[in-house]
């Protein structure tokens, strides 16, 4: 089955496009080629971004222009950008109220946002010397946010009653890996038992589903990119995992799946990795030679 007209007339939220590679990009793609009409979220100049310096502003702005051209060149589909900072409440309550404005109401969001300060600098120091600060604001962006988002939606009346909520995570949530990732691991791990805890809470309430998706190790994006030592884990990953490394079309298959409309499924943390996290290893480097 190829899926196409699986979610038509589905309206799905997607968080975290940033370039043509990043994880959600393909994700949002796969969903408009379903039938979905996508509404994205990105970082971007709000009123709530209050005292920005004209550099800070710009960064912003640009930011915004950015994502805007990544979706419309790679999702298509009429699928629209909203500017929204996912750390501050009344932000995300400023899209529920505009989208609920339009008479939108949303029967899916994808949670893909996550930062780590030391890995966008480079230092990516072990846990012990992470600064509080730093810490923090991981958590926040990586693992709190998915609970402010559903919040504010729910609170605006925005998020439809038996919607579904998919996140996007990595194996690094249960497993140590020898790549730096750790704080971002904690944050992962974090995320999924916020899944959980939202899907039992949520489910009872508004019907709301909530799951999360673990895949493989990848490079391409920006952020993946960004992370020192995961091209190795990446390769490795490829060459012992039973059906190889997945490719993004792969999550975002599964993704579609879990937004689909009539799944009695939620609380679940998936894998899409090809069959990696059935290894005692993890997504970790190979090991030296001798070792």
């Amino acid at each position: 089955m190829s899926g196409a007209g699986l979610l038509d007339g589905r309206t799905i939220l997607v968080t975290g496009i940033t370039d043509a590679a990043s994880l959600a990009t393909v994700v949002a793609a796969e969903l408009a080629r379903r039938g979905a009409h996508v509404v994205c979220s990105a970082l971007g100049p709000t009123p709530h971004h209050e005292g920005l310096s004209t550099r800070a502003h710009d960064h912003l702005a640009a930011t915004l222009e950015s994502c805007r051209k990544t979706v419309d060149r790679e999702v298509g589909g009429g699928a629209e950008t909203i500017a929204c900072d996912l750390t501050i409440d009344a932000s995300i309550r400023d899209l529920g109220e505009t989208l609920g404005g339009r008479g939108v109401s949303l029967d899916g969001v994808v949670h893909a946002v996550a930062r780590d300060r030391t890995l966008a600098r480079g230092g990516a120091p072990g846990l012990v010397d992470v600064s509080r600060e730093d810490f923090l604001d991981c958590l926040d962006v990586s693992a709190y946010s998915l609970i402010a988002l559903l919040r504010e939606l729910l609170g605006t009346g925005t998020l439809a009653r038996g919607a579904s909520a998919v996140s996007l995570s990595y194996l690094a949530a249960e497993r140590v890996v020898t790549h730096p990732y750790s704080t971002m691991a904690v944050a992962k791990a974090a995320l999924e038992r916020i899944t959980v805890e939202l899907a039992h809470q949520l489910g009872r309430s508004h019907g709301v589903r909530v799951n999360a998706v673990r895949f493989s190790p990848y490079t391409a994006s920006r952020a993946g990119g960004s992370i020192r030592g995961l091209e190795r884990a990446e390769a490795h990953a490829d060459a012992v995992a039973p059906l190889g490394n997945a490719i993004p079309e792969d999550l975002a298959r599964e993704v579609a799946h879990l937004l689909t409309p009539g799944l009695s499924v939620t609380g679940e943390i998936r894998n899409v990795d090809g069959g990696l996290h059935l290894l005692a290893s993890g997504p970790s480097d190979p090991p030296a030679e001798g070792a």
